[in-house]
C-alpha cells in the first residue's frame, strides 16, 4: 500500500525559529560570516525549495542521491536526515523504513549484498555514524569495496546518507553536505548550509545556501512518527549497548553470517576438499577479501558443521 504524500507536515514559521548552538559552534559561525564572502552570501540564501526539487526531480529521473551530513552530537542531524529519506520514499509513494538504518558502512554494505532486488530499487538508506576508525580491521581493497558501492549500485537507483559528527564521511562519492547550525526547539527545525563537494573552491567546499528543515517526527503524521521513532531508538539503543560491551565487531558479523549462507548453499556443501571451499569463498565474496579472511570463514563454517551455534544472544 502506497503512502499518502498529502500527510507529510512542511509548514512552520522560520520568523518564530530561534536556532541555538553552543558557544563555541557559535563563535565559529560568526568567524565564517565575518570572514568568508561566499558564506556570507549563501548563509543568507534560503536554498530550502531547490534543495527538496533536487531530490524530487532525483526521483523522477530514477537518478541516485548521496548526499553527507556533518555535525557535531545532539545537534538533530539523524532526524532531520531521516526528514530528507521519508520525503524521497514519498517520491516513490512509500514510507521510509527502520529497515534502511544502518550503524556503519559495514552493515550497509552487508545489507547491499543480502537483501532482495525488489527491497534495493529505488531505496535510501542512512548510515547513522559513519565511524572514522571502521576501517581499522579490514584491508585496503575492502575500504575501497565500500567507497565504490555507490558506483557498483547505482543500477538499481540506491541512494545513500552518511553522517559523521566531525567530516564529510563520503566525499569522493557524496555530491552535496549537509552541515548543521543550530536547531529551534519551537519550530522543531534544524538550520543547515548546504555544500557542494563536487567542485572545490579555493577555500575547500562550495557553500550554495541555508536548508531549513523538519526533524521526522514533527514531518511525519504523529501515529507514524512515534513508530519510526520507537524502532530507530531501539536500533540506537542495541547499538550503544553492543558498542559499550565491546561486541560491535560488525566485520565479525558480515563473516559469522556469510558463513551461515555457505551453509546453506548446495555448491559448496557439495565440494569435499578444503582448497575448493575457499576458492569457492573467494569466488563468491570478491577479491576485496584477503586469504586470512577467507580462511576464517571456512573456518566458522566447519564449526557450524559440528553442529556449534554461533548466532549472538
Amino acid at each position: 500500500m502506497g503512502f499518502d504524500f498529502s500527510k507529510l507536515k512542511f509548514s512552520f514559521d522560520l520568523s518564530k525559529a530561534d536556532y541555538q548552538l553552543d558557544r563555541l559552534q557559535n563563535q565559529l559561525l560568526q568567524f565564517y560570516l565575518r570572514a568568508d564572502r561566499r558564506f556570507r552570501r549563501a548563509f543568507s540564501t534560503n536554498y530550502t525549495a531547490d534543495f527538496l526539487g533536487y531530490i524530487k526531480d532525483k526521483a523522477k529521473l530514477r537518478e541516485p542521491v548521496h548526499l553527507s551530513c556533518m555535525s557535531p552530537v545532539r545537534t538533530g542531524k539523524t532526524y532531520t536526515m531521516m526528514t530528507t529519506c521519508i520525503y524521497h520514499q514519498a517520491q516513490y509513494n512509500r514510507l521510509f523504513s527502520s529497515e534502511y538504518i544502518c550503524a556503519n558502512a559495514f552493515e550497509f554494505l552487508e545489507k547491499i549484498k543480502s537483501m532482495p532486488q525488489e527491497k534495493l530499487v529505488d531505496r535510501i538508506f542512512l548510515v547513522d555514524e559513519q565511524k572514522q576508525t571502521i576501517f581499522s580491521v579490514g584491508s585496503t581493497a575492502k575500504k575501497m569495496k565500500i567507497e565504490d558501492v555507490n558506483n557498483i549500485i547505482a543500477i538499481n537507483n540506491i541512494s545513500t546518507i552518511m553522517i559523521n559528527p566531525t567530516k564529510w564521511a563520503n566525499p569522493d562519492t557524496s555530491a552535496y553536505g549537509l552541515r548543521v547550525f543550530g536547531r529551534c526547539f519551537e519550530t522543531k527545525t534544524c538550520r543547515m548550509m548546504l555544500y557542494n563537494l563536487q567542485e572545490k573552491g579555493r577555500g575547500g567546499e562550495l557553500p550554495l545556501g541555508c536548508i531549513y528543515l523538519p526533524i521526522f517526527t514533527a514531518f511525519l503524521p504523529e501515529k507514524e512518527g512515534k513508530q519510526l521513532e520507537k524502532e530507530y531508538l531501539k536500533r540506537k539503543h542495541e547499538w550503544v549497548t553492543n558498542e559499550q560491551r565491546g561486541t560491535a565487531d560488525v566485520l565479525y558479523e558480515i563473516k559469522r553470517k556469510s558463513a551461515y549462507q555457505f551453509m546453506r548453499d548446495k555448491q559448496y556443501l557439495s565440494l569435499k576438499k578444503k582448497a575448493e571451499k575457499i576458492v569457492y569463498i573467494g569466488q563468491k565474496l570478491g577479491s576485496e577479501w584477503t586469504t586470512g579472511e577467507k580462511e576464517e570463514i571456512y573456518q566458522i563454517t566447519k564449526l557450524l558443521e559440528q553442529g556449534i551455534e554461533l548466532e549472538k544472544d
